[in-house]
């Protein structure tokens, strides 16, 4: 196999700017291209292939990968952590996709709402009634697959049915609409959120282990807490959240590790609301 640092663009658009910063990225890289089954005189090609599936050739190729760097900076100037080349790739094309769709629709396709309307569609998609059961599934075979960490966090509204029965239904859907705005704006594209129950959203963590998803967890605990403080027509500072957090193991299913996760958060909320509780 010839030497990994060979072709044209090596060091501009992987080594300068992941070795550094990204050492983990940066070695996964340089095993991608020291198997000797991957030899083949398009690079960049490769690369995304067996990052993400996809193929692309030629310039196309080196284009998307320069590209994808550039959004991996992004994404963690914006969230304030490190973020893998997997991820990143995979997030880079999510995105792609969101803005093909947000093309479509701004020419004037509708999508179903709930009740009827019109509404943004991941939104639409959140609050479909088996959606988290799919996706889950879905994720935990592309985890066991690619061999990447899989987290996932329950998110519980703290005192969502008094404030139903103090106000209304209709403010009870106007805060789950903003905590979902609240979680989206919190995570990547390519993590996933999904309505659990009533007053519970799972949000999958794609290639995230623990540490990072209980930090992602105090994040989006002081994001609700904050940004719900001036909601109209409450006569009280904000809405809270309690959250449980866990990484999917190496083997059973996916209805179990709910139900522990569910458990985690109920005993954590008996102590106290308003706090992130991991399973181990």
């Amino acid at each position: 196999m010839p030497n990994e640092t060979s072709f044209d663009g090596f060091k501009e658009f992987i080594q300068i700017p992941l070795e550094k910063t990204d050492p983990n990225s940066f070695d996964r890289i340089k095993t991608i291209f020291r198997d000797p089954a991957t030899a083949q005189a398009d690079p960049f090609r490769l690369l995304i292939h067996r990052l993400t599936d996809k193929t692309f050739r030629g310039r196309e190729a080196r284009e998307h990968w320069r590209k994808i760097i550039q959004h991996k900076h992004d994404m963690e100037t914006k969230l304030g952590r490190r973020i893998g080349i997997s991820p990143a790739a995979i997030d880079y094309f999510e995105v792609i996709g969101s803005q093909s769709r947000q093309n479509i629709l701004s020419l004037g396709e509708s999508l179903p709402h709930k009740d009827g309307g019109n509404e943004d569609e991941s939104e639409s998609k959140v609050f479909s009634p088996t959606y988290h059961l799919e996706v889950l599934k879905k994720e935990m075979l592309r985890a066991k697959r690619y061999k990447h960490a899989l987290t996932v966090i329950l998110l519980d509204v703290d005192n969502f049915h008094t404030i139903n029965e103090r106000y209304s239904f209709k403010t009870g859907d106007d805060i789950l609409s903003i905590i979902v705005k609240i979680i989206q704006k919190t995570t990547r594209v390519v993590d996933i959120i999904a309505r659990y129950s009533g007053d519970r959203f799972l949000i999958v963590l794609p290639n995230t282990n623990i540490r990072e998803a209980q930090e992602l967890a105090q994040r989006l605990r002081l994001n609700v807490a904050e940004r719900t403080k001036r909601i109209e027509g409450l006569d009280f500072s904000g809405v809270t959240a309690t959250l449980s957090v866990g990484q999917m193991p190496g083997s059973g299913g996916s209805v179990e590790f709910i139900k522990h996760l569910e458990t985690i958060l109920q005993e954590g909320k008996k102590k106290k609301r308003n706090m992130v509780y991991a399973l181990h």
